[in-house]
């Protein structure tokens, strides 16, 4: 099981909860990456049996949720944090601290991703989502792909 959940804060940040049945982490994300976008491309990924990383970043450190194939049907996944950032070449990519992992469907999966674009969309629509989130689009096209 996994369960994810994104909610855009003031301008500029967002927060998540993400959770495997028996632990639940918050974590706060930056506008300095497109966390939404990237959610988005790692559930079409999957579905396409390929695995993806998702970058949580926050100011300083990230989260990142790495998702796998894991059979036909199922994923696995883990949820690392890095004190620095990984994606600036601040810190190396195997200095982190595994914060819970888990194994789910890939439609359990994908359809958590969908909620969350679904939920946003119709929350703020392209306009005011560009205005929380200041240096990124709402991913239309991702979530088109994925309805």
């Amino acid at each position: 099981m996994i369960y994810i959940e994104y909610n855009l804060g003031d301008a500029g940040w967002a927060t998540a909860t993400i959770g495997n049945g028996h632990l639940m982490q918050q974590i706060r994300t930056s506008y300095l990456h497109d966390t939404l976008k990237q959610l988005g491309e790692s559930a079409l990924c999957i579905k396409e049996d390929k695995g993806k990383r998702v970058i949580f970043m926050d100011e300083p450190g990230e989260h990142h949720l790495v998702i796998s194939k894991f059979s036909e049907k199922e994923i696995a996944y883990e949820l690392r944090w890095y004190n620095d950032h990984t994606d600036w070449n601040a810190i190396e990519d195997d200095t982190f601290t595994l914060i819970l992992s888990g194994k789910t469907t890939t439609v359990n999966y994908v359809n958590e991703v969908r909620n969350i674009l679904k939920t946003l969309w119709k929350t703020y629509g392209a306009k005011s989502y560009k205005e929380k989130w200041i240096n990124h689009e709402f991913p239309i096209d991702i979530f088109e792909q994925l309805k």
